[in-house]
């Protein structure tokens, strides 16, 4: 993950850091306000810590999760057998599957050589070629993470604006970048393959109704009904960042003809498709169908590690080559944040954040869902994507029991605004590769993302209220 920027040198910045989260925490504990039993109170505590760190990034995303595991034994919230066994999380499995597939596809050179031919055959000119940038990369991000697609597609878009040997004020260059950044991004919305945050999401989402027998399907999103409930909105935010690529670029004086070159030569330096290329590519393929087909009867976890297993049969990858690809940090993360979550819940420490807001006055489950919508779009500026489903997705669930919304929709809604991270380098590295360019000027790429922050907020509490199942829910936790 992106490290923020700071002023501080790396050791005063993390022992202020301690300082601010032992204030919080102690802050935390005597409160006076709700009716928190013991256990709740220390655990809203570490949860207030553990969003001040995450927000601060203070620490690694990772580091974060083990304070996080030390401090709820010790505050005798959760046992420690109790916080280990939710990285047994079904979720976890399948992030940890998608990221072991995800490198044999960068490593065999396949992802490249689509990137190359796409943009080769498509970018005949200066609009075309932003056109296709942005279509493969969101396209890319349907399918691997977001993050793979920008490392996949950076270096290619560097050469294209090196190419084409424009200004640092090049309206050209910052199109191409900022059309790769955003669609990487909104792609990544669309499927649980495209982020880190809709897995995260759906585990937390599972575990916090696991023990809830009348629940049913309300705790299940398959992989299917996950693209299908958000694709109105990543087909409407497309459009809009789409239009927003080709206006920036309108009327761009540069000779396409010299970049157009440079990915001639490279199409030319790659080759025929080699036999890896081709077996990575039926792997990927067979593991999508099965997650399409059989999702819910075999789970997309097993799924996952399924084709793992096929990719390391057939030898189109190796451990070594997975160990420096995958992000193992995030496991951790992970399975702190699912803890942290189920701790809340058990402890009555959610009811009371829920019992707060519910005194706010507010009546309608809608404007709840809406602040909850605006908020996690706030939030994810703040911190990594993935954090804030962690620190807002909790309390959202618990609000959905009291309210009569469908958790899925909670679900939906949280993790969805939580991708849409078009103003900060914090939440993506997406975004954090795209602003520490030269032709990028991060105060304009904050001004276009602020336009399209707002309209994603807007599409997606119109596509709540047309098209997901908001109410019909009726329970008590």
């Amino acid at each position: 993950m992106h490290e923020q920027t700071s002023y501080l040198p790396p050791m005063l910045k993390i022992w202020f850091g301690i300082i601010i989260a032992t204030i919080v925490y102690v802050a935390a504990i005597y409160a006076p306000f709700g009716t928190f039993t013991p256990a709740g109170k220390h655990t809203f505590a570490v949860f207030c810590v553990a969003a001040f760190l995450w927000i601060s990034n203070t620490f690694p995303l990772a580091v974060t999760g083990i304070i996080v595991l030390v401090l709820l034994p010790l505050s005798k919230t959760i046992s420690a057998n109790d916080i280990y066994s939710y990285f047994g999380n079904s979720a976890i499995f399948f992030v940890l599957g998608a990221f072991i597939l995800a490198s044999p596809i960068m490593r065999s050179g396949l992802s490249k050589r689509i990137a190359i031919s796409i943009i080769a055959k498509f970018g005949k000119g200066p609009k075309r070629l932003v056109g296709s940038i942005f279509f493969l990369s969101s396209s890319l991000a349907f399918f691997i993470s977001e993050h793979a697609v920008a490392a996949i597609l950076l270096p290619i878009v560097l050469e294209i604006v090196n190419a084409a040997n424009v200004g640092k004020r090049s309206r050209f260059a910052f199109a191409s970048y900022m059309a790769m950044a955003w669609g990487a991004m909104i792609g990544g919305c669309a499927t649980l393959l495209g982020g880190a945050r809709a897995p995260l999401a759906l585990g937390i989402l599972q575990d916090t109704f696991s023990y809830h027998t009348k629940m049913g399907n309300y705790s299940e999103i398959s992989f299917v009904q996950w693209t299908f409930w958000v694709i109105p909105i990543v087909i409407g935010v497309l459009a809009v960042a789409c239009c927003f690529s080709l206006m920036i670029v309108h009327k761009s004086k540069v000779d396409i003809a010299k970049a157009r070159l440079t990915l001639m030569r490279h199409k030319q330096q790659i080759g025929k498709i080699s036999k890896r290329e081709v077996l990575t590519l039926l792997t990927v393929l067979i593991t999508i169908m099965l997650w399409v087909g059989y999702g819910n009867q075999l789970g997309l976890d097993w799924i996952a590690l399924f084709g793992v297993i096929l990719a390391f049969s057939i030898k189109i990858t190796d451990w070594k080559e997975v160990e420096k690809d995958v992000q193992w940090g995030v496991i951790i993360m992970y399975g702190s944040a699912i803890a942290l979550s189920v701790a809340l819940r058990n402890t009555g420490a959610a009811h009371q954040i829920v019992l707060l807001i519910i005194n706010l006055g507010i009546q309608s489950p809608f404007i709840i869902l809406i602040l909850l919508i605006i908020l996690a779009a706030i939030l994810t500026e703040l911190m990594s994507n993935a954090a804030s489903v962690a620190v807002l997705l909790p309390i959202g669930l618990a609000l959905s029991v009291e309210y009569g919304i469908d958790p899925r929709v909670v679900t939906l809604a949280i993790a969805t605004s939580a991708g849409l991270t078009f103003m900060l380098p914090v939440s993506t590295p997406a975004m954090a590769l795209t602003v520490t360019s030269d032709y990028v000027r991060l105060h304009e790429a904050m001004l276009w993302g602020i336009i399209l922050k707002i309209a994603g907020v807007i599409l997606i509490i119109a596509v709540a209220a047309i098209y997901w199942p908001l109410t019909g829910l009726s329970l008590t936790i």
